[in-house]
């Protein structure tokens, strides 16, 4: 059974976002307790949420037409959650929601600092059978990105993605390292969170560790987000392909849920509508922050006159193209 959205203008091409969507309960406390009791929260929030479902609200609050393929429960959660996507822009045509299934959620905790305990609840009965995905819209679409929590799912879509010649971006966060390797030669965008590239490479510096994994891979580019340090990205070309390091703005956090999921979505956004590898990733590094600046998860995502704004603020970015602006 698949969700139904309302009808959408035409636009430019969708990214279609696939991974795990997931019901967040999201808690604002003083701090996470490092043993048991009873603590009261001072705000709270409920929303869809994933690493791929927040990355396609940021590519719609950035007002990109986006599409999401995951798998849910048929049940009531369920219902909020393809409600919840729909109300932010999201087409949620591609989610299946699964008879007998339990849709997944998540229980977290933000403290004073911004810092977060994340407790999530996958239903390990959600069939992984990427058989009824709608590949054949992937001919139409401007860029796939997929998170690390559906490999099947992500697998048939990267490789139908490759066949028709359109952009493959990887979220590639923390998971089994043969499901890293599973995923990783399929995109042509591996961009990683520092935890998952230290759990390939062990102890080398981030730009080892870059330089090491691209030797590996034919990738045009291999990235780390690295959270109050900006990103390190990879690009192929020339001989031993060049890095570069792009700062982050300064801010006062007060809650970093999602913003790999924003940064992400950000750098697909800018893939799609022709930015610079410079300016996407510029930009992408302002999103994430300015969705730090607010508490609730990708509740923060910023549109992007907020994003322009920002860059043309001392940020030290290349301003995206007016094309790019315009769309």
């Amino acid at each position: 059974m698949r969700a139904r959205s309302a009808p959408r203008a035409p636009s430019a091409k969708p990214i279609i976002c696939l991974g795990c969507a997931l019901w967040d309960t999201i808690l604002r406390v003083d701090h996470i307790p490092s043993d048991g009791g009873k603590i009261f929260p001072h705000q709270a929030v409920q929303a869809a949420s994933g690493m791929a479902p927040a990355a396609a609200v940021s590519i719609a609050r950035l007002g990109a037409p986006v599409s999401l393929w995951a798998r849910i429960g048929a049940d009531a959660t369920g219902a909020m959650l393809v409600d919840d996507l729909r109300h932010r822009g999201v087409a949620v045509d591609g989610i299946r929601q699964v008879v007998g299934g339990r849709t997944p959620f998540s229980t977290i905790l933000v403290d004073r600092r911004g810092e977060r305990l994340v407790v999530p609840y996958i239903d390990p009965s959600l069939d992984a059978d990427p058989g009824w995905l709608p590949l054949h819209e992937i001919a139409g679409a401007g860029a796939v990105l997929c998170d690390m929590r559906w490999v099947q799912g992500a697998q048939v879509a990267f490789s139908e993605a490759r066949r028709c010649g359109v952009p493959t971006v990887l979220d590639a966060d923390v998971a089994p390292v043969a499901d890293l390797w599973a995923l990783m030669p399929l995109a042509d965008h591996v961009l990683f969170s520092e935890p998952a590239l230290h759990s390939l490479v062990g102890q080398a510096t981030p730009e080892q560790a870059l330089s090491m994994i691209a030797e590996q891979l034919d990738a045009q580019v291999i990235g780390v987000t690295l959270g109050a340090q900006g990103a390190l990205i990879w690009q192929r070309g020339g001989e031993g392909g060049k890095l570069s390091r792009f700062a982050a703005p300064s801010i006062q956090a007060v809650d970093t849920l999602n913003a790999g999921d924003v940064w992400h979505g950000t750098y697909a956004y800018g893939l799609v509508h022709g930015w610079t590898l410079a300016s996407t990733v510029r930009a992408a590094n302002v999103a994430a922050a300015l969705k730090c600046e607010v508490f609730g998860g990708h509740a923060g995502a910023p549109g992007l006159e907020q994003v322009l704004a920002r860059l043309g603020a001392g940020e030290g970015a290349v301003t995206p193209p007016a094309a790019a602006r315009a769309g």
